[in-house]
């Protein structure tokens, strides 16, 4: 079956991408609905991370396995920095430094020296520790890669269905974006970052 589809003729910018039900018809039409195989979460990024539903489907068993550092892994360099500036606004703007030694359990200077991959798993875990409630809307549920269409040689867009695990619970079909890098296929943008950075600029609040 033929997973890695070309289409010329759509054009996304490398930003977050609201969530669209146009775009959604559009990627789930063209994708051939293909399980992506399963990849252990231990194998090396670069290796596991050869295809877009790959890479795609790692990062979400990190996901909902609440193992930040591990979805670190497989998120673009740009987001990453993305979100440690997201992070070091958050910190900067409390005087007292109890925010930033919550988040990252260092001080501004030890911020600075952190890797943005760092960052990313120091912040979204202790904040996701400390909201259940999140927490457990992140991980109760059941996902299914269901291909990826290509976009040119460096994007891709991956469909993917989830569903919470609640009685009655109706499954959602999601559209992740991915870009190519140095070290394999790696998500720019998903339904779960774009949460994860919503509740992130919320914390203070």
């Amino acid at each position: 079956m033929i997973n890695d589809l070309h289409v010329n003729h759509c054009r996304v910018v490398r930003t977050a991408i609201p969530r669209s039900d146009l775009l959604v018809a559009v990627l789930v039409t063209a994708v051939v609905l293909a399980p992506a195989r399963p990849t252990a979460a231990q194998t090396s990024p670069a290796d596991a991370t050869t295809t877009p539903s790959e890479a795609a489907g790692l990062f979400i068993r990190s996901v909902r396995a609440i193992r930040w550092d591990a979805a670190a892994r497989f998120v673009a360099p740009e987001t990453l920095d993305r979100f440690r500036t997201t992070v070091t606004m958050i910190a900067d703007a409390d005087t007292t430094g109890a925010i930033r030694t919550f988040l990252v359990r260092t001080d501004s200077a030890g911020l600075g020296a952190l890797d943005p991959s760092e960052v990313f798993g120091r912040a979204v875990g202790a904040m996701v520790d400390d909201m259940p409630g999140l927490m457990h809307s992140l991980y109760d549920r059941d996902d299914e890669v269901l291909g990826h269409v290509t976009e040119g040689a460096d994007t891709a867009h991956v469909v993917y269905r989830t569903t919470a695990r609640l009685s009655g619970a109706v499954p959602e079909v999601k559209v992740m974006q991915l870009v190519r890098t140095p070290a394999g296929w790696r998500v720019l943008w998903s339904d779960e970052l774009e949460v994860l950075e919503a509740a992130l600029r919320g914390f203070v609040r």
